[in-house]
């Protein structure tokens, strides 16, 4: 496989414990979904709070490493945050994309963590409301 962007060829490599393609030149990685879904779990493995991968995208000059077609660009989970894919085939990260990618899914992760404890401090604070004791007092002051 070529590099999307250096034309040379891509190496095999581990990244976190994932194969992936590399680029000597630019130090880019390709990813398949797969793989890419396994690199998102390095830092945030719940995959029903990860939301819409893509789902605009535009054209670029770049061509997919493995059928060759236009990669197309898109805004990663909506995020500020542009990467490349092929549809069909995987992702392209350009150099520290990927560095990038774990931070979005750290702050995801912490993100839902500080939801889920607002709810559970509103659950409480609603259940106190509706105990017997609280309703004695409210009727006590009528």
């Amino acid at each position: 496989m070529k590099c999307p962007r250096c034309n040379i060829d891509l190496q095999p490599q581990k990244d976190r414990g994932i194969d992936v393609e590399v680029c000597p030149s630019c130090q880019g990685m390709w990813l398949t979904p797969g793989e890419l879904d396994a690199f998102e779990n390095v830092a945030f493995d719940n995959e029903e709070a990860k939301g819409s991968l893509y789902l605009v995208t535009q054209e670029t000059e770049m061509k997919c490493p493995v059928c060759s077609a236009a990669l197309k660009q898109f805004d990663y989970r909506f995020f500020d945050l542009q990467l490349d894919c092929c549809p069909d085939h995987g992702f392209w990260l350009d150099k520290d994309k990927d560095n990038q990618i774990l931070e979005i899914m750290s702050g995801e992760e912490k993100r839902l963590e500080r939801e889920f404890n607002a709810e559970d401090r509103w659950a409480h604070y609603i259940g106190g409301l509706k105990s017997p004791s609280f309703l004695a007092n409210i009727r006590s002051l009528f």
